[in-house]
């Protein structure tokens, strides 16, 4: 009865906000089309979209009548601010096409003097819920959203005291000199370089196709400061990195840094598109790649993207090679299952995690042996967890793996004995 209650207060709950998120977000959209249209702009307010997780719609624009003089358009879509999402433009026959990610729940883009086209294709990063799109004709820009909309601007309205400025950063060459030397020590082999060059708004692609194994890729761009002697601002380079279909994120870096860092592993040979922003317009910026082969002895039993996932963990978390096979393999759902394992006094084993069948939101891997404990639990970002315990004089442990996620969601854990009878072992 009492779970039956707190269902129906839930649902209640949902029914009462929902409603007023949408008519906060309406009420947003109608600030925007007010300060355009005090602009001198023809504004629409388009009906609401839903977005759902990892999906992609194609929103056709309302149409807007022609005016002499009226040669930008300008289109606003609007999300709560945790939901995550992005729109691709087809570019020209010489460029690729154009991806413009949300902040905060929001995103802006323009064109003047050019074709808008009548289709944007809208897709879900992270979250579900509503969106909406304000287009607006006006005869010059616009007001930007983060005038209009302040509480949309990322951090604090007044700007944080600055040091003082920062010194010019070194060459792309000499900062991927640095970095690829570092890989070289942690026994990483080197790819040769490439460049792509940034679009005049400091966007720009790039694609590859990654062997098996972990592999790292950074892009460097030129410190706008060290070509333009009034230049202003830092470098901040983001990127995100997708599968070649363009459909599932491989890894993502919006870190408050000059340089971005994409680093995956992959079981198979798979093709990349690479997309970054915030390079000096029209600056070639530098891709340095390295990797490191699969580790051997992960169990290829569940797939190669569960391998890769294995491979990942044992990267992070600097865990070294495996011996040999692994001596048992077991697999499980979502929920939290703990498995009895028998285990020989004086060895030593190393438990492997990783999700072999959807994605997890939280994944937590823990290994008991009498009063001692073992804990790898790293977050909603991870796909899997290691960890390590010897049995001294017990004959059995217990392993407890607890995973939320996706429905169906499945998991693999290959155990492997590293040390045989080391209480009996004399110096």
């Amino acid at each position: 009865m009492a779970r039956r209650a707190t269902a129906v207060v839930a649902a209640v709950l949902a029914a009462v906000w929902a409603p007023a998120a949408r008519a906060e977000l309406r009420e947003s959209a109608e600030r925007v089309a007010q300060a355009w249209r005090e602009g001198g702009a023809y504004v629409v307010v388009d009906r609401t979209r839903f977005l759902n997780d990892d999906e992609s719609a194609a929103l056709a624009l309302p149409p807007l009548p022609e005016s002499p003089g009226a040669e930008c358009t300008t289109v606003v879509l609007l999300g709560a601010r945790g939901l995550g999402f992005h729109v691709n433009l087809g570019g020209g026959p010489d460029e690729t096409a154009e991806r413009i990610p949300s902040e905060a729940g929001a995103l802006s883009f323009e064109r003047c003097g050019g074709a808008m086209p009548r289709r944007i294709v809208v897709s879900a990063d992270s979250g579900r819920g509503a969106v909406e799109l304000v287009v607006g004709r006006s005869a010059r820009a616009l007001k930007p959203l983060r005038e209009i909309l302040p509480e949309r601007a990322s951090g604090a309205a007044a700007p944080a005291a600055e040091p003082g400025s920062l010194p010019v950063l070194s060459t792309p060459s000499r900062r991927a000199d640095l970095a690829e030397a570092r890989a070289r020590r942690d026994g990483a082999t080197v790819a040769t370089r490439a460049t792509w060059d940034a679009r005049a708004a400091g966007t720009g692609s790039g694609a590859d196709v990654l062997a098996p194994g972990c592999h790292v890729i950074e892009l460097l761009a030129p410190d706008p400061r060290a070509t333009a002697p009034d230049g202003r601002g830092k470098l901040d380079l983001d990127a995100e990195m997708r599968d070649g279909s363009g459909d599932r994120v491989l890894a993502r870096d919006r870190s408050d840094a000059p340089d971005a860092r994409l680093s995956v592993c992959v079981g198979e040979d798979t093709p990349i598109q690479v997309a970054f922003v915030g390079a000096p317009p029209r600056a070639p910026v530098l891709e340095a790649h390295w990797s490191w082969p699969l580790p051997a002895h992960v169990p290829s039993v569940w797939g190669a993207e569960a391998v890769a996932r294995m491979a990942h963990v044992l990267l992070t978390r600097r865990a070294g090679q495996l011996p040999h096979e692994p001596a048992a393999l077991l697999q499980g759902g979502s929920g939290l299952t703990p498995l009895a394992l028998h285990v020989q006094p004086g060895a030593c084993y190393v438990a492997l995690l990783a999700v072999t069948q959807g994605s997890a939101r939280t994944i937590t891997l823990r290994a008991r042996v009498g009063t001692r404990e073992s804990l790898d639990d790293r977050g909603p970002d991870e796909n899997g967890g290691v960890v390590a315990f010897c049995a001294q004089a017990n004959d059995a442990a217990v392993v407890d793996v607890e995973a939320h996620g996706t429905p169906l969601l499945g998991w693999g854990l290959a155990l492997y004995r590293v040390v045989d009878a080391v209480w009996e072992t004399t110096p």
